[in-house]
């Protein structure tokens, strides 16, 4: 198991490696005088930010003001690119006392040569000593007003570690503002509103940037989910040496103006927001994206998830294994929620497939890969989907992974499958659909954010190294992709 999942890992970093190889290139031809912003924007995204200032002081790394006066280009490349390359050629880690190891970053040989061009050119200004400051508002999003007289408490962090907390009650007009904030740290907002906790990831602030002004939407509780729906619900199955590998993707939708809380008691006084449902044999449950272990309570029928739902948009992504006889099996789903379409793809060599509750059964090509796909639209909760194999076929490791490598990646970088399902052309990935682009510039900053706080979590022990790869992969691939979206 632990060898086929070695695999994916390294297919998809692959993978993704050539769409940052792509990206970079295309973008260098069509913009040679703009490498500058470029090479600022990923040290920023590649959490370099988050260790190192550019002439404000040591961090949690060293000052890399003027370090071209300490290292060549060709140097500053390799410790971007590979630090363990260097502790092991210079038989030292740390190379620099006082600091710890620089971890693995997973940087594109081209990412490193931006940042370093980046690093090399700019012009650190003179350090005003002052520190920066962080000021916003907190914003009833239910009722369309600021709120006043609330506590908002700073805490401050050097790495992991907390260093300290400050508070401050927000004006009249909902503001408040922590000035004089050493450089040197990072720093998180946290906001208590109607028994509700609300938290910023945790910020540092960027080379030239002073002050960070940020909006806190707060919202009114409700323990009624019948705003609760499922936009798009994406399944997408394919065989494994032991049974079958499964991907469950949900676009829900909170369509009111209050935060969902739930009503139903599932465990120690947690209540249900959102639930899901697995098949009872189901084994190697992975939490991808939008909810955290912490929150998941196991049910009879699956899982629920314990946290708040808020307005808008939230994007669950999970996978599982289960196991299969020779002869076959069955795997059935239940539909939770009101789902605008919802979509099945099979791969291809489990050809002795059969679906109910959904209509279709023809062959779509993604990727040059070949699928079965199967679609509804409009479903109600409590529709039945069941799917039957028999005799399900065993790929091959590595026609196996490489499916699934360019699934995650199509699922993390939102090609969504939603034309496919409406009778979109067989045999081609869908054009994408136009996306706002302020809601791209969201997730891109979210995904940044997702990025930096899966490293503080494997950092600190929290998630095992496979796992922690794995999730990095899928996120910095969507990255990418939002990058990519913006840009051209």
């Amino acid at each position: 198991m632990q060898g086929r999942y070695s695999v994916l890992i390294l297919l998809v970093s692959f993978i993704t490696q050539l769409l940052i190889a792509g990206t970079y290139a295309s973008y260098a031809q069509k913009n040679p005088h703009d490498m500058d912003t470029m090479g600022k924007e990923l040290f920023i995204e590649n959490r370099c930010v988050r260790c190192h200032t550019i002439g404000r002081g040591r961090f949690v790394g060293p000052d890399l003001k003027g370090v071209g006066e300490r290292y060549a280009r060709e140097e500053l490349i390799k410790w971007i690119e590979n630090p363990q390359a260097v502790y092991q050629a210079t038989g030292k880690m740390p190379v620099n006392e006082g600091y710890p190891p620089m971890p693995p970053m997973d940087i594109h040989p081209m990412a490193a040569q931006a940042i370093a061009d980046y690093l090399l050119a700019v012009k650190a200004g003179p350090d005003s000593g002052k520190g920066g400051t962080i000021t916003g508002k907190v914003l009833d999003k239910t009722n369309d007003r600021a709120v006043s007289g609330v506590k908002i408490t700073l805490t401050s962090f050097m790495g992991d570690k907390e260093t300290g907390t400050a508070e401050s009650d927000t004006s009249k007009d909902g503001a408040f503002a922590f000035a004089s904030l050493p450089w040197d740290r990072s720093y998180m907002v946290t906001v208590e509103y109607n028994g509700a906790e609300y938290s910023t990831d945790k910020m540092v602030f960027y080379p030239d940037e002073d002050t960070k002004t940020l909006d806190l939407p707060v919202y009114e509780p409700t323990d009624n989910g019948a705003n609760i729906s499922i936009s798009e619900g994406q399944m997408i199955v394919q065989a494994v040496e032991d049974g079958l590998s499964i991907a469950d993707l949900s676009s829900f939708e909170n369509k009111g103006d209050r935060m969902y809380v739930g009503s139903v008691d599932v465990a120690g006084g947690k209540k249900e927001t959102l639930r899901f449902s697995v098949p009872s044999d189901a084994a190697n449950l992975n939490f991808i994206h939008g909810v955290s272990p912490e929150s998941i309570v196991r049910t009879e029928a699956g899982f629920s998830d314990t946290e708040s739902v808020m307005p808008g948009p939230k994007r669950v992504v999970f996978a599982y294994t289960v196991p299969l006889g020779s002869g076959g099996g069955t795997i059935e789903k239940t539909i939770e929620y009101p789902t605008g379409n919802f979509l099945l793809l099979v791969s291809k060599s489990n050809e002795q497939v059969t679906v109910e509750g959904l209509a279709g059964g023809d062959v779509v090509k993604i990727e040059n890969e070949d699928f079965i796909k199967w679609s509804g639209e409009g479903l109600t909760p409590g529709h039945k989907i069941a799917i039957k194999f028999v005799n399900p076929a065993r790929w091959k490791d590595y026609i196996k992974w490489a499916g699934i490598a360019f699934l995650v990646l199509a699922v993390g970088g939102g090609i969504l499958y939603s034309s496919l399902a409406k009778g979109g052309r067989p045999g081609s990935v869908p054009e994408r659909t136009t996306v706002n682009r302020e809601d791209l510039m969201r997730r891109r900053s979210a995904l940044i954010k997702e990025i930096a706080a899966l490293d503080d979590r494997f950092e600190a022990g929290g998630i095992d190294e496979a796992g922690y790869r794995k999730l990095r992969e899928n996120k910095k691939a969507e990255l990418i992709e939002v990058t990519r979206r913006l840009r051209f």
